[in-house]
């Protein structure tokens, strides 16, 4: 790991640097068949350089945005660091949307050229391209020989790679001498209210601030190893993953992929990462998986793992412990945390959580267990880091102090506002929503949170209907509604999930609709399904209540301006929501 803060003028600057520095070393790691096999900085460079100049060979222009769909692997950060250094904008996407998700975003950020990893992603983009009517260039990464289509004009990764660049311009130091920290380097969609999503204008300087931040927050317990391994799992479209790659090139950390999150246990035990990230929903299936190999276990094995949870939670909540507990717990450390540590490979210094609320007694629980884990607060528009836990200053049920250089003010509102290099330049083509998400200078989370005696930042409430599920994906409950509402038998929707693995929904039914007709269940399963036909997966509504009252201005469930108020309608229906995820 690098040893200093250094102040860059942009990424591709950082890259150049390390680059020569780091050299043969080996930076990105992946697997092929049985074995982890890496490039090195020298040929992470050299592929860049190639594809950079291919880039602008087939028409990127100052500003042209290129859109990245792909799994996480070296040739997303290949692609991403080529973009820039073509002069280009890159603008992730999840590989999990669907075709018509696609095809607005092409559309929306008047994307140039696609870079695409699998037939799978490639048949959804092909469908965007036909309905959009529009010739695009799309550079393939796996060789899957595409059939021909006369909108699409296609580029085998392999091929440019195998390109001569001995004549051409390096493009990677020529952009890293131009461009400065004000200068976008992505946009990155997220939903809004609309139920359209918003891109986000992310600069060079935004994501140089966060790196800068983590540096400074991780140095004292990374400095002394000779080299950082990071385990990256997280979808790379997302601003959380997306920031950290560039943290570990910054770092000059080693960069692994994990095949799959099926694999991702695994995975860890072969690589034996010092840092990962991960989102609520990873914690809670991991401490699942623990609680349940120990349930089967003998009653001694279980009583030491019940209690290394409880005097690890007595130690942390309280600070103190008789010296009887004293030694019982050094004795846990040896049976129990050493044992659950070399799951992980056992060298792990931090898991770090973000993109939505970790529940406390899941942090507690693994914290007590030996696992290092580290709550952060963000959002795509910051960056997206805006605070986190400290190494050695950890406090589970906050989400930290500020990044260096950031600051926080709470409104009157009680409304968490932020002010920052980190802060986005505003959203692509839509003036009107950037000015609603500042006010004056400070940028609007839509989050309400009070800061602690010691100044640790803690989140109460969301002042926006924006749903972040468990594993930290933002959601648009407006979109869902509108599509259930104009189902025939539905009058009325609000779609609940916040923190949850899946989405729920309360129905008002259509009473004349449903008189009139079959059986208000059948009729909405029915609806439901060709609802969710339409959604992503991370939209699907899973289950739902019929209620028959419906929400009014006289009965306080709705606005004048006939909104629906949902924190009324949780105060009476909430216990309902959550009994369905118990079914």
């Amino acid at each position: 790991m690098s040893d200093s803060i250094q102040k860059y003028q942009n990424l591709l600057s950082v890259f150049c640097d390390q680059a020569e520095k780091y050299a043969d070393e080996p930076y990105l790691w992946s697997k092929n068949k049985k074995h982890y096999q890496f490039l090195s900085w020298n040929d992470t460079y050299l592929r860049v350089k190639k594809l950079a100049n291919y880039l602008k060979k087939i028409g990127i222009e100052s500003d042209s945005k290129v859109m990245l769909i792909s799994e996480n692997r070296p040739e997303w950060q290949i692609s991403d660091l080529a973009i820039m250094a073509a002069d280009g904008i890159s603008v992730p996407a999840y590989t999990t949307i669907t075709s018509q998700d696609y095809e607005y975003l092409i559309n929306h950020s008047e994307t140039k050229v696609i870079i695409v990893s699998s037939k799978l992603l490639y048949s959804k983009v092909e469908l965007a391209l036909n309905k959009l009517k529009i010739e695009r260039d799309v550079i393939i990464i796996d060789d899957f020989g595409p059939k021909k289509n006369n909108l699409i004009t296609i580029h085998k990764w392999d091929d440019i790679q195998r390109e001569p660049t001995e004549d051409d311009i390096d493009q990677i130091s020529y952009q890293a001498k131009r461009k400065n920290r004000k200068d976008v380097a992505c946009i990155i969609y997220t939903s809004g209210t609309s139920g359209f999503p918003k891109g986000v204008m992310l600069s060079h300087g935004s994501i140089l601030h966060n790196c800068e931040g983590a540096f400074e927050i991780l140095g004292p317990v990374l400095n002394d190893i000779e080299n950082v391994l990071f385990l990256s799992w997280l979808p790379l479209s997302h601003s959380y993953e997306h920031t950290l790659q560039f943290y570990n090139l910054y770092s000059g950390n080693q960069i692994y992929y994990a095949e799959s999150l099926d694999k991702l246990l695994q995975n860890l035990s072969e690589v034996r990462p010092h840092l990962m990230s991960a989102v609520p929903r990873f914690y809670e299936s991991l401490l699942q998986k623990i609680s349940l190999q120990m349930s089967k276990e003998s009653k001694l094995k279980q009583k030491l793992f019940n209690d290394t949870i409880a005097l690890g939670r007595k130690l942390y909540e309280y600070e103190k412990l008789s010296l009887g507990s004293k030694m019982y717990n050094k004795i846990l450390s040896l049976l129990v945390r050493k044992k659950i540590g070399s799951r992980f490979g056992g060298r792990l210094v931090g898991l770090i959580s973000g993109g939505a609320a970790l529940n406390y007694d899941v942090g507690i629980s693994l914290y007590s267990l030996g696992i290092p884990i580290y709550q952060g607060y963000g959002q795509t528009e910051s960056g997206p880091v805006i605070s986190v836990n400290y190494p050695k200053n950890n406090k589970i049920d906050t989400v930290g102090r500020l990044l260096p250089n950031t600051d926080v003010k709470i409104s009157d509102e009680s409304e968490i506002l932020v002010k920052g290099e980190n802060v986005m330049n505003g959203y692509f083509k839509d003036p009107d929503a950037t000015k609603n998400a500042f006010s004056g200078e400070w940028l609007k989370t839509g989050d309400v949170g009070v800061f602690d005696k010691d100044d640790y930042l803690v989140i109460t409430d969301r002042m926006k209907d924006i749903i972040v599920n468990s594993g930290g994906d933002n959601i648009s409950p407006t979109k869902i509604e509108t599509m259930l509402v104009m189902e025939p038998g539905i009058n009325q929707a609000m779609v609940y999930g916040d923190g949850e693995k899946y989405l729920v929904a309360i129905i008002v039914i259509d009473t004349s609709f449903v008189n009139e007709m079959q059986p208000s269940k059948k009729i909405i399963d029915e609806a439901l399904k060709r609802v969710n036909h339409q959604l992503s997966a991370i939209e699907k509504v899973k289950n739902y209540i019929i209620v028959d009252e419906e929400f009014t201005v006289e009965n306080e469930m709705m606005t004048p301006s006939m909104k629906i108020k949902r924190y009324k309608v949780l105060e009476k229906y909430e216990d309902a929501l959550r009994a369905l995820y118990t079914i």
